[in-house]
């Protein structure tokens, strides 16, 4: 029996998600196995978080201090109990297929970093236009792929890789894929399985709060980006953002599915101004960098969070 098949522990971090933690939790019970386990890392809720996930029979700990979504991710990992830890955040509902997605791309990628397609859905302009803007590159298209970084709403790894997620909020997937990548990891995305991501962004002053982190995580990896000198010179001059460089890019990805297709030819107003939104944004910056790592250093975490664990996987230098 392979490690999949033996269980796997889904860790949700959920700070106030009692909007759609209900959904989460009934997609996931209609794919576990029996043997998987749920933990809801309670990030300083005040509404009914709490109750919801323990009504759903999810195990529910704490993140003390609470706050950072890094340190909910690795309060979780450290209380897990299965082979395979699976992140997910508290908006992203898994659709049918997924668990079985899961089992084969870790069947076929033992020791890597899997992530998980995402599927779009919006609730009105602004909301389709926040997905549009960061979702069009992980689409449910196309073949598997090696990464250079996976987004951080859905991904699995095994429990013993001795890494943690870096506690400074934002960019901090980014700071998790250079770290993986640097220990030997491959990033892959399947999009053979996958899941909706139902962020709240409905407003353009909800979309502009979002820029302002966007571009705050943009430039804290730019000094990280394994992309080329092309992608580390974007992210601290900003320029393809007010030339609309990256419209023809999501157009390409989208031309593929006729709803997708005519949504954002629908949108290409709002576009235009999100993409310039971003841009100044992300100008804040050109001058000064945020710092790559928060006061706790993922190196430091890895050491405290993997006493028990045994030595890297295959590949890892």
């Amino acid at each position: 029996m392979n490690e999949v098949s033996a269980g796997v522990t889904v860790v949700l971090p959920a700070r106030d998600a009692a909007r759609t933690l209900a959904r989460v939790l009934a997609a996931l019970g209609d794919e576990l196995h029996a043997a998987d386990e749920v933990i809801v890392v309670d990030n300083g809720s005040v509404d009914e978080t709490v109750e919801l996930a323990r009504r759903a029979s999810a195990t529910v700990i704490e993140a003390l201090p609470a706050g950072s979504v890094g340190r909910a991710r690795n309060r979780g990992w450290d209380a897990a109990t299965r082979d395979i830890v699976v992140f997910l955040d508290a908006d992203a509902v898994v659709l049918p297929g997924w668990r079985r997605g899961l089992s084969v791309a870790l069947d076929e990628h033992p020791n890597a970093v899997i992530g998980c397609a995402r599927v779009l859905v919006g609730r009105n302009a602004w909301s389709w236009v926040a997905q549009l803007q960061v979702g069009t590159p992980w689409l449910p298209q196309g073949s598997l792929r090696r990464a250079r970084s996976l987004p951080s709403f859905c991904l699995a790894l095994r429990r013993d890789v001795p890494l943690r997620f870096d506690e400074l909020f934002g960019g901090e997937d980014g700071v998790f894929a250079a770290d993986a990548t640097q220990l030997g990891l491959e990033l892959v995305f399947d999009p053979r399985f996958a899941a909706v991501h139902e962020e709240y962004r409905d407003t353009f002053a909800d979309v502009r709060r979002w820029h302002r982190r966007l571009a705050f995580g943009m430039a804290r990896c730019g000094p990280l980006q394994a992309e080329g000198i092309r992608k580390r010179f974007l992210s601290r001059f900003p320029v393809h953002y007010f030339v609309l460089a990256r419209l023809p890019i999501m157009y390409r990805r989208v031309r593929w599915d006729a709803e997708l297709r005519r949504r954002f030819l629908r949108l290409l107003p709002y576009l235009v101004v999100a993409e310039w939104a971003l841009g100044l944004s992300a100008l804040r910056y050109v001058l000064r960098r945020p710092p790559v790592r928060g006061s706790t250093s993922t190196a430091s975490r890895a050491t405290a969070g993997s006493t028990r664990n045994a030595a890297p996987p295959t590949g890892a230098t």
